[in-house]
């Protein structure tokens, strides 16, 4: 979402390569972050030039690209491949380690490290095929054989002198806490130099939510905090993760109400939360940070202006709301302006057959759809999901609700008007709207018109708006 917005990164020749490493393959929030991101791949193929770049004043400036970079000949023509198949994920941890062949004294081991029985919450008997359910003590056996993976080698044997590493993982389940420090381990013991030496840059996710207390489950975020001192100590002692080039802390202890208590599966779709919308700005921050800035290794808390709780656009720092947040605005804007307004103008120059012939290229399945597909995500997961108090503290940033105008869109920061100014009313959204368009080249394709225009559009009216709340 925030590189939609077009959240600036500070080089040209950058590529998001994303990789998803979970053993829960039918995840929920996991088949939609591949959905959401594979929309963000082909939307960039169909409205965005060639000659744009991360550095770009533009939405969808920075490429996403797979992890199998031997079919770069094919790329453009490729599916975005972002998911590491783990082998036997559909087994249990009992047959993952082939217990039934150990010899007597082994097997007295393992029965001593994890629970056989074949009670609700079963460690040995455990099926792997909907994650580790908060037992790092086993994903840390599972994750090692990923270095001998198809994926895993493919992904090593391409990693050039420049690229970097981010590791995204929680620490107070059992995929996170186990799977970051053996990727980190597996990463420094590679054979190939350019990942062994590479930057490394990591977030590790603390405790930001409840589950729902349900005896039969394995997850009980009553031990979160636990499981979470017990995996600092550790990380605390590892030479690798030491070894990481910028280490990134969060946390929030403002917990209220309570998730589902989905142990993984189809089932498992939570709402976006603040938490995971700032640790996405350390990616940013790893990326934008000069080689020798991270010769030696740091690490950093994100900070805020006020300790709002439901938290607002106003509780950020100035250099976070000019970073990143002005960019969000900027996108909801344009949604908002996609969704609720464009389609109404049926009257303006901009929507003619002649010039974009918005009552056609709607309806495009693989066209515009896509593009609408992906406004309609951002306005629910900002208006609704991180404004659902369920979930943990909640973020109120924007209102999609308004049909005449857009002056009361930013919580916060309603645009003043007047009896003669009428603020981005309808009109006056349709005026800029045709304005923009008309001023395009004759020659651009329509889709790279349609998203300039909206960009402008939506440039000009952050630009009424003047400063954030």
């Amino acid at each position: 979402m925030l590189l939609a917005s077009g959240v600036k990164i500070d080089k040209k020749d950058v590529s998001i390569i994303p990789v998803i490493i979970d053993t829960d393959a039918h995840n929920g929030d996991t088949a939609r972050t591949r959905d959401i991101l594979k929309n963000y791949y082909d939307i960039r193929k169909t409205f965005v030039n060639k000659a744009v770049t991360p550095d770009s004043q533009h939405f969808f400036s920075t490429p996403i690209s797979s992890f199998n970079r031997l079919n770069q000949d094919n790329a453009e023509n490729a599916d975005l491949d972002v998911q590491f198949n783990f082998q036997n994920q559909d087994t249990t941890f009992a047959n993952f380690i082939n217990h039934s062949g150990l010899d007597q004294v082994n097997k007295d081991v393992i029965e001593l490290l994890y629970n056989d029985s074949l009670d609700e919450h079963p460690e040995l008997h455990l099926n792997l095929s909907v994650g580790f359910k908060g037992n790092p003590n086993i994903g840390s056996v599972v994750f090692n054989e990923l270095a001998d993976s198809p994926h895993f080698k493919n992904f090593e044997s391409n990693f050039t002198s420049g690229d970097r590493v981010f590791i995204i993982s929680s620490i107070f389940g059992g995929t996170g806490s186990s799977g970051f420090p053996t990727l980190v381990k597996m990463m420094r013991s590679s054979t190939n130099q350019n990942l062994a030496q590479t930057n490394i840059g990591a977030i590790t996710v603390m405790p930001y939510f409840n589950v729902e207390t349900d005896d039969k489950s394995a997850i009980n975020s009553a031990i979160f905090d636990t499981k979470t001192k017990a995996a600092l100590a550790y990380y605390a002692d590892d030479k690798f993760i030491k070894s990481i080039n910028a280490l990134y802390y969060i946390s929030d202890n403002k917990k209220p109400g309570a998730l589902p208590n989905v142990e993984g599966g189809k089932g498992q779709v939570n709402n976006g939360h603040v938490v995971e919308l700032i640790s996405a700005t350390s990616i940013i921050d790893f990326i934008n940070r000069s080689d020798s800035d991270l010769q030696t290794p740091q690490a950093f808390e994100f900070g805020a202006n006020q300790d709002g709780n439901p938290f607002t656009i106003k509780d950020f720092s100035l250099t976070t709301k000019d970073k990143y947040i002005k960019h969000l605005v900027h996108f909801a804007y344009a949604s908002s302006i996609a969704l609720q307004y464009v389609p109404t103008l049926t009257k303006e120059t901009f929507y003619d057959k002649k010039e974009l012939n918005i009552d056609n290229s709607l309806g495009v399945p693989n066209g515009y759809q896509k593009i609408l597909a992906f406004f309609n995500e951002f306005s629910n997961w900002t208006s609704k999901e991180m404004n659902d108090s369920n979930s943990g503290r909640a973020f109120i940033s924007f209102n999609f609700d308004t049909d005449q105008h857009l002056n009361n869109m930013i919580h916060g920061g309603e645009l003043k008007t007047g009896l003669f100014n009428k603020g981005l009313s309808k009109s006056k959204i349709a005026e800029m709207l045709t304005r923009n368009e008309v001023n395009e080249p004759k020659d651009m394709p329509i889709p790279e018109k349609y998203l300039n225009m909206l960009y402008k559009t939506a440039f000009q009216c952050t630009s009424l708006k003047g400063e954030l709340p």
